[in-house]
């Protein structure tokens, strides 16, 4: 068979995450790999080739398969539209963390299975039903619509994905983008997930709920065999947090030595488990770690409290320092309140001048669907349209009038001190033009009237349906 897998385009282009990284779509390369030699398969990435009548047409796949967060929801839908709309004979298949935490938002006339959870335990039976005309009806984590139109809802796996049995993400099929990926300044970049899961329960996050609670990591020599079958020079580990366990992460340091590859790193980590082991720090900075990526979220206890955050302000101060000391590029990243006023946003702007961050990310504190706190605020949501949920946009009230908001939301980009950046380019860190682009970025995200056309009471919000079926 024929199947293609589709990462949709993005709707909101000009903020956001998208300014400072662009990962592969390294969940569809792992579903991908599951798939048997006997088939065919492509990846269509959209957020740079968005020509999907082109690789319809020239593929002429048998089977498509979307995934996407919940900002990418309708670009899913419309993809799954027009293939239907090229061929109704074109099975099609949505999967990823939004059709797993609400696949009702997916039971729409354009789809024929919705894939819950992990890719890895259902796509193999799935492929293998769908090309034997076989019964879907023993394929697990799926709801499919039966011959009566009527949707099915399987068994739930009790399965767990063994990391360490992983086949190795099929990067080769996006090897013709590969230099469109990017971390920060660093271009091309691969991707690695080490781990999946968290053990801890952050209220504005989905991955926990998207795990059901559930940790799993690689071992130390299987990580080793992602870092050595990457074919950039910069390798980013994209695990919620790398530094989670320090005997295994003090070994994949040891192995990558003694095997001489010579990569850089990026992470992302808590800032607790870089204080609970500073030495481990020095020793990947000494193998090549460059960046780190800390979900610092506020500037005081309170704030931490309030997303149940299971850190303190110390914590993160200590390791803020641990990283200065070693040289390591800040990617801090904070969350507003839409119940600020106009001293917490200076309170905050103060505080990431003080501490130095190199990089700074603010992003809006969203109910996302599936979570803790959409639970919690969802009788104050302005809008059910998912394009707004891009953690940029205040998708409940405001206790600012909403310009005076977006005003102050901007002017913590546009008061960013670059210094920092300039410090590095000194250090032989980065260079004069990852300066510009750094300064770029800020410059994109301190246009407050940016921010106006996405949202739920001053701009053009569509408030479609949240569930489309």
């Amino acid at each position: 068979m024929r199947i293609l897998f589709v990462h949709p385009e993005y709707l909101s282009k000009g903020i956001g995450f998208r300014l400072a990284a662009m990962p592969e779509p390294l969940g569809l390369e792992l579903v991908a790999a599951v798939v048997g030699e006997e088939h065919q398969v492509e990846i269509l990435d959209m957020r740079v080739d968005g020509d999907l009548a082109g690789a319809v047409g020239r593929f002429d796949p048998q089977v498509v398969a979307v995934t996407a967060l919940t900002p990418e929801v309708y670009a899913a839908q419309d993809v799954l539209r027009d293939v239907k709309a090229m061929s109704s004979d074109i099975f099609t298949v949505v999967g990823g963390h939004h059709a797993s935490l609400l696949p009702e938002d997916f039971l729409i006339p354009e789809v024929d299975v919705v894939a819950i959870g992990e890719g890895e335990i259902s796509f193999g039976p799935l492929i293998a039903a769908i090309d034997g005309g076989g019964d879907l009806g023993n394929v697990p984590n799926i709801i499919w619509r039966g011959r009566d139109g009527q949707w099915v809802r399987n068994r739930i796996s009790s399965e767990k994905v063994d990391m360490d049995r992983l086949l190795l993400p099929r990067r080769d099929l996006t090897a013709k983008y590969r230099n469109e990926y990017y971390f920060l300044f660093d271009k091309p970049d691969t991707s690695v997930a080490t781990g999946r899961g968290c053990p801890y329960r952050c209220s504005f996050c989905s991955v926990w709920e998207f795990y059901k609670g559930r940790t799993a990591q690689m071992s130390a020599r299987r990580v080793l065999d992602e870092v050595e079958a990457a074919q950039t020079d910069h390798i980013t580990f994209v695990d919620d947090n790398f530094l989670m366990n320090y005997r295994r992460e003090n070994e994949i340091a040891d192995l990558i030595k003694a095997r001489g590859l010579k990569k850089r790193f990026s992470m992302e980590c808590r800032t607790d488990s870089i204080v609970r082991h500073p030495e481990l720090v020095e020793k990947w900075v000494d193998i090549g770690l460059y960046a780190v990526l800390l979900g610092l979220e506020g500037d005081n206890d309170d704030a931490l409290k309030n997303v149940n955050k299971s850190n303190s302000a110390n914590t993160n101060n200590q390791a803020l320092k641990i990283l200065r000391d070693n040289g390591v590029i800040i990617w801090g990243a904070f969350i507003v309140d839409p119940d600020w006023e106009v001293e917490d946003f200076a309170r905050l702007r103060q505080y990431v001048t003080a501490q130095q961050i190199t990089h700074t990310q603010f992003t809006v504190l969203t109910p996302l669907p599936g979570t803790n706190l959409y639970r919690q605020k969802q009788s104050q949501l302005l809008t059910h349209d998912y394009a707004c949920f891009d953690t940029m946009h205040a998708v409940v009230p405001t206790r600012l009038d909403r310009e005076q908001f977006y005003r102050q939301f901007a002017n913590l980009y546009r008061q960013t001190d670059v210094g920092p950046y300039y410090d590095l380019v000194r250090a032989g860190k980065l260079s004069i033009e990852n300066v510009k682009q750094g300064k770029e970025m800020l410059e994109a995200a301190s246009k407050w009237q940016a921010y106006l056309p996405l949202d739920p009471v001053l701009g053009e919000c569509r408030d479609r349906d949240a569930i489309a079926g």
